[in-house]
């Protein structure tokens, strides 16, 4: 592809992210420039994705495209701009946190000689959790490339890079995930989303642990582990607390995009400290052009999600049709949850499942917290134990990683998962009065 216009697709990218910020705190009156930069970058990364995911794409971009069409017929009253702004918090929020690689990654020292054991394990999972929390799929790659380097991974370490990036889902506000579960359940009390996101992921680490130390099939102490640098983790611990002080203050803006404009923000001072202002923009402009078009598969997945889940919800709206429940409580959202759950191993990204319930839901007066910890719970679960995650697959493509074998290691991990999920919703729905 033409050097030229990846730079120029990336560059669109950073205006997308800044007007959706300034759209926020009410700087701009409209949020659709921001999604045609994010659509105009889109239609020029198209042409980067493989053959398999033009075709999926370009299904699901037709018929969000009829489904609108034929809902605009039904009914013109409806809000033709949603069709690529439905889900641009998100995209703004997958933008700024791959900015955070500029003073995360570059922090990360390799390591000659790999240790060994049960502390090894520790810190590789703990350290692997606190920074995917932040800069997500890439730590991921940096871990398993340095293992990589030293032999075939295993299964144990295989369970560690799938487990402790994944159960990131649950509760970080810095993952893609998030963003979804917010952007549907804008008025969830942030305080439970995130407690009760931490409490599965503590199970998730607890059993875990017990399961490598305990099955005979395993052995924690020949584990090889690649620990990160605890002078680093201050970067999530800073972000969290700036993003909670400032909801606590700006209560009518959106939790995404403080997100958002603290992840360039704290990079743009960092850079600055680190080197002067005109060389923190130009580092910034330069990732734009040759980094930010890397995510052209997550970014068109999300946009073309928002317009496939808004255009079948404006159907189901405008037909009447209403969800198969009167009362949305813990047992409710746990069956709900099985069901985003399974359709994700049969290939359906969990983000389209949200997209198109999360219209929906809302069509009704439901408690939005426990909404967005059972979308919460459903992303984590599906991205670490479908085979067909991009995860997995990732890991499959990259380090000739078995599906088989993927499989194996985490579908008896999936099920406890979705029943120590299940216990959660069922308990937040009492705390909720539900």
């Amino acid at each position: 592809m033409n050097k030229k216009l990846t730079n120029i697709s990336g560059i669109f990218l950073l205006f997308s992210l800044i007007l959706s910020i300034f759209y926020e705190f009410k700087f701009i009156t409209s949020l659709f420039p921001s999604g045609i930069f994010a659509l105009l970058s889109s239609i020029i990364l198209f042409f980067k994705l493989n053959k398999s995911k033009k075709i999926f794409i370009s299904i699901f971009t037709f018929l969000g495209v009829l489904f609108y069409m034929i809902a605009y017929y039904l009914d013109s009253s409806i809000d033709l701009t949603k069709m690529i702004t439905s889900n641009q918090f998100l995209l703004s929020l997958l933008i700024s946190v791959h900015f955070l690689r500029l003073i995360s990654l570059s922090n990360i020292e390799k390591q000659d000689v790999l240790p060994i054991g049960k502390k090894a394990f520790f810190k590789t999972y703990l350290g692997l959790h606190l920074f995917g929390s932040v800069i997500n799929l890439s730590v991921v790659l940096l871990v398993a490339d340095n293992l990589y380097k030293k032999a075939k991974l295993t299964k144990e370490q295989l369970i560690v890079l799938t487990r402790a990036f994944s159960s990131d889902a649950y509760w970080s506000p810095f993952f893609v995930a998030f963003a979804a579960a917010t952007t549907y359940a804008h008025n969830s009390n942030i305080n439970y989303v995130i407690l009760f996101g931490l409490l599965l992921s503590f199970l998730s680490f607890i059993y875990t642990y017990y399961e490598l130390k305990y099955k005979q099939k395993y052995s924690l102490t020949n584990f090889v582990g690649f620990p990160l640098s605890t002078q680093t983790i201050w970067l999530p611990f800073l972000l969290l607390l700036l993003v909670s002080f400032s909801h606590y203050i700006f209560r009518d803006i959106k939790v995404i995009v403080l997100i958002s404009f603290y992840c360039i923000l704290v990079v743009f001072i960092f850079l600055s400290f680190k080197y002067n202002i005109k060389k923190s923009v130009k580092k910034i402009i330069s990732h734009s052009k040759n980094k930010l078009p890397s995510m052209h598969s997550e970014l068109i997945l999300f946009l073309v999600a928002g317009l496939f889940g808004s255009a079948v919800s404006n159907l189901l709206l405008i037909n009447n049709i209403n969800l198969p429940f009167s009362t949305f409580d813990g047992v409710t959202a746990s069956i709900i949850l099985a069901i985003i759950i399974i359709v994700s191993f049969a290939g359906i990204h969990p983000i389209i499942s949200i997209s198109i319930l999360g219209h929906w839901m809302n069509t009704m007066p439901i408690n939005q917290t426990l909404m967005a910890v059972m979308f919460l719970f459903a992303w984590g679960i599906s991205v670490g134990s479908s085979p067909i995650s991009g995860l997995n697959l990732t890991l499959q493509a990259r380090y000739e990683v078995k599906i088989k074998e993927l499989f194996s290691i985490n579908i008896f991990y999936a099920f406890l998962s979705y029943l120590f999920s299940s216990l959660c919703l069922v308990i937040l729905s009492y705390f909720l009065s539900i």
